[in-house]
């Protein structure tokens, strides 16, 4: 059975310090295909704590269980900001793209466009010993719990589109177009990342 907990709630407690924690989160492992560390594996590490203090984002813990004790499977982050899409690139899209992501958008004083909504920061999952003898979660499972907290925010505060950035890997991005997502083909981020967007409509068509 999985347990999602909330980062900032583990950082409040008392009754976890803060060397019980960074202990718990150096738990998870998640490696690049060249097996160096991966960004997934290097926020959790090391700015996850960090983040949820600034309140620049808020990060999920998905806990499992093998020989009755608890371990990470997997986590998430996630926080609202704009999306925002340069004119070149705006102009490109599909009419019927156009207007589910701008229908209530509006355009930037350097006549970009910007709409409401929110980031995945990151989601992975973990590729230790521990977790991948017990039985990894499924990519598809850990973005449903993801969907799940960014409903709960969409009720409270509204917006319109859910998007992420992703490494320029096939498998990695045909995982996100399976799930719903439209890749912006024109767009590359200063860190050579991928743009995928997915509509709220379509989100809360899951719930």
């Amino acid at each position: 059975m999985l347990k999602v907990v909330q980062l900032l709630d583990l950082i409040d407690s008392d009754e976890m310090p803060d060397e019980e924690l960074k202990k718990l989160l150096f738990t998870f492992e998640c490696k690049t295909v060249l097996g160096e560390e991966s960004d997934v594996q290097y926020f959790l590490r090391e700015k996850a704590v960090q983040f949820d203090k600034m309140a620049l984002s808020r990060t999920y813990l998905v806990f499992s269980s093998y020989h009755d004790k608890p371990y990470i499977c997997g986590y998430f982050s996630i926080t609202i900001k704009s999306l925002i899409i340069p004119k070149r690139v705006f102009a490109k899209l599909s009419n019927s793209l156009k207007h589910r992501l701008m229908g209530m958008g509006q355009k930037t004083e350097q006549a970009n466009y910007e709409c409401k909504g929110y980031l995945i920061g990151q989601l992975g999952k973990n590729y230790s010993e521990t977790a991948k003898t017990a039985g990894m979660i499924s990519g598809d499972d850990l973005l449903e719990l993801a969907y799940d907290k960014i409903r709960e925010s969409h009720r409270m505060v509204g917006g319109r589109v859910l998007h992420l950035e992703c490494d320029d890997i096939p498998k990695l991005k045909d995982f996100y177009s399976r799930n719903g997502f439209v890749e912006l083909e024109n767009y590359e981020s200063k860190n050579g990342l991928r743009l995928f967007v997915k509509t709220m409509d379509k989100v809360l068509k899951h719930s």
